[in-house]
């Protein structure tokens, strides 16, 4: 992308200043719950010297990394957002990410958090910031990627389009495809599960069992031996459909919740991978 484009985007960007920061108000984001969605993705970081955050917010995983000794910085161009996260004492840029990415040396970093940035860019800006964040990174340095789940119908239906940033969905199979042409290598994608089944918040229909044997009745020899021929009757003549008629139902009810499962996916997905410079 040319510095241009990037201007422009940074334009677009201040022209309301502080509207992220209002946004994120208005839809009630905290810190406490930004940290348990977000937490998920602390491992992938586990060991790491630097990590950035880009389009941090008002930095709560930048404080959730900190909090866990990872030492991080976050970026982000919405001044009030920055305002807040330096009344809270963390390590906030408040800069262009595509320009702060150009401004850092080669190799300098060893991790890059990307929460809910991509889809507000189109394609062609993806893959240029994927290669500024391949380019800044060290080898075995890790990049993770987090955007709405354009495989979940909650995502679809509510989250993408309250934000009146959203651009696009991002498939995560399309970003695993933009990271390899970046240089990255073994992308691998997921559902983050701190956001899951936001639409029915149940359990899935339970398969169904029956009891063939017979309730007791009055205890004497006479009654015990009546009811053990009727349980031998019932095995025999009747335990074969009662058989076929379960396991259509639960064959029925395994759909169903396979079904509701991929309907009712976290609004969240993600892709990580790696950098690995191979050898001349």
């Amino acid at each position: 992308m040319s510095r241009e484009k990037s201007a422009n985007q940074q334009i677009s960007r201040t022209e309301a200043p502080g509207l992220d920061y209002a946004f994120l108000r208005y839809i009630g984001v905290t810190p406490e719950g930004q940290k348990r969605i977000q937490g998920f993705y602390l491992p992938f970081f586990a060991g790491c010297r630097r990590v950035l955050d880009l389009g941090c917010g008002d930095g709560d995983f930048v404080e959730l990394l900190a909090e866990n000794g990872i030492p991080a910085t976050g970026i982000d161009a919405d001044e009030q957002c920055c305002a807040a996260a330096h009344a809270r004492g963390l390590d906030v840029v408040c800069a262009d990410v595509f320009a702060y990415l150009q401004s850092l040396p080669e190799a300098s970093v060893d991790g890059i958090f990307c929460a809910h940035l991509v889809e507000h860019l189109p394609y062609d800006q993806v893959l240029e910031l994927f290669r500024l964040c391949y380019r800044v990174l060290s080898p075995d340095g890790r990049i993770v990627v987090a955007t709405p789940n354009v495989r979940g119908l909650f995502a679809h239906l509510e989250m993408f389009y309250q934000h009146f940033g959203h651009v696009t969905f991002y498939h995560p199979h399309l970003l695993s495809f933009l990271l390899l042409q970046a240089g990255f290598v073994q992308p691998t994608a997921g559902d983050n599960p701190r956001l899951a089944a936001p639409l029915w918040g149940e359990p899935p229909p339970q398969p169904v069992t029956y009891d063939p044997v017979l309730p007791a009745s009055r205890d004497t020899p006479l009654h015990r031996l009546v009811r053990r021929a009727k349980n031998y009757l019932a095995t025999l003549i009747v335990r074969p459909y009662l058989d076929q008629i379960v396991t259509q139902v639960n064959q029925r009810l395994d759909r169903q919740a396979a079904m509701l499962a991929s309907l009712d996916r976290s609004f969240e997905c993600y892709v990580q991978a790696v950098k690995v410079v191979r050898s001349p």
